[in-house]
């Protein structure tokens, strides 16, 4: 199976650029390793809304459970360590992805979306309230970066470059996954579910193995989100965290592999940008997004092909022209 370099190559010289880019803007390392986090967060979520077709309202089920299994080992289980409470975690959530996505996906439509948004809503209860064990709404204290062979995780930049490293492995496993057979089955299974399942393939195992896949990707970014902040917070689990998953996914591009972290960058910069200037951002970016549903539903990735398509045709009337006037 051969991989197409172009989105790898594309996605490298970004994670590469994005710091300084921060640091030039005025932002700092921190929030570009954010932005490296929730781009995954988008590319994982995107298996399931750009190329199975699944509407998730309670993805960040998963990205606050893998915070909060990553705090909570490190804690009292894994004192000192980095690799193994992220492991720990990646493991659990994806386990937590398996039982969720096997009720949830014994519904289709708006009845799956909403049962993913019930799972949610109850995590959220839980993590809010059981106060001894989550810390309630005061968070989750007491995660520590520690020493790794030697070097020191709490050195921001250094932090940065093992996230990066670690996001684009993940993004080339994605992209293998929505690239090979498998992939293709899920595509079909967006276009035409019945039609797929009439052609003898188990459309329900293939979701839930797309399903348990975003969940564990989006594990590991929240794992790692744990380690930047070194506090977990409810937040992490709340429904309106999901709906700004689902949000900057659109807004970036479902039908494209990296437009979704096209989005994240995007949805970042908008809320640290604004923020600045005043508190009902929100307010802004939701009146952006209709525009972008109603105006532009391939997202910001769809804007980019169709300028370059515009681009190509007036360079090639152009070349015309050219000739034209040459053969006179």
């Amino acid at each position: 199976m051969t991989i197409p370099r172009g989105p790898l190559v594309i996605l490298a010289l970004a994670l590469v650029v994005l710091p300084f880019a921060m640091l030039a803007i005025g932002m700092t390392e921190s929030l570009g390793t954010e932005i490296a986090l929730f781009a995954l967060v988008g590319l994982a979520f995107n298996l399931l809304l750009g190329y199975t077709g699944l509407l998730s309202f309670g993805h960040g089920l998963f990205f606050g459970f893998a915070a909060y299994a990553t705090a909570l080992s490190q804690i009292h289980w894994f004192r000192g360590s980095f690799v193994l409470p992220l492991l720990f975690a990646v493991g659990a959530t994806a386990l937590l992805g398996l039982v969720v996505g096997f009720f949830a996906l014994r519904r289709r439509g708006v009845y799956f979306s909403l049962l993913t948004l019930a799972f949610t809503a109850l995590a959220f209860f839980i993590a809010f309230r059981w106060t001894e064990f989550t810390g309630g709404e005061s968070g989750l204290r007491g995660i520590v970066r520690p020493v790794v062979a030697g070097v020191d995780l709490n050195d921001q930049r250094v932090f940065y470059a093992l996230t990066a490293i670690t996001v684009f492995a993940a993004a080339w496993a994605l992209l293998r996954v929505v690239r090979s057979p498998f992939g293709s089955v899920l595509l079909a299974i967006r276009e035409n579910e019945q039609r797929t399942l009439f052609a003898g393939y188990p459309v329900r195992h293939y979701k839930l193995i797309a399903f348990v896949i975003a969940a564990t990707a989006t594990g590991l970014a929240g794992g790692l989100f744990a380690y930047l902040k070194s506090i977990v917070s409810a937040d992490t689990v709340h429904v309106s965290f999901s709906g700004e998953i689902v949000a900057m996914t659109i807004i970036g591009g479902t039908r494209t592999f990296l437009g979704p972290a096209l989005g994240a960058l995007f949805f970042i910069l908008f809320r640290e940008i604004l923020s600045s200037h005043t508190d009902a951002w929100l307010f802004w970016f939701g009146l952006l997004f209709m525009a972008f549903i109603l105006y532009s539903p391939a997202g910001l990735a769809g804007l980019g092909t169709r300028a370059w398509a515009q681009w190509q045709k007036l360079r090639g009337r152009f070349d015309a022209e050219a000739a034209a006037m040459a053969a006179r």
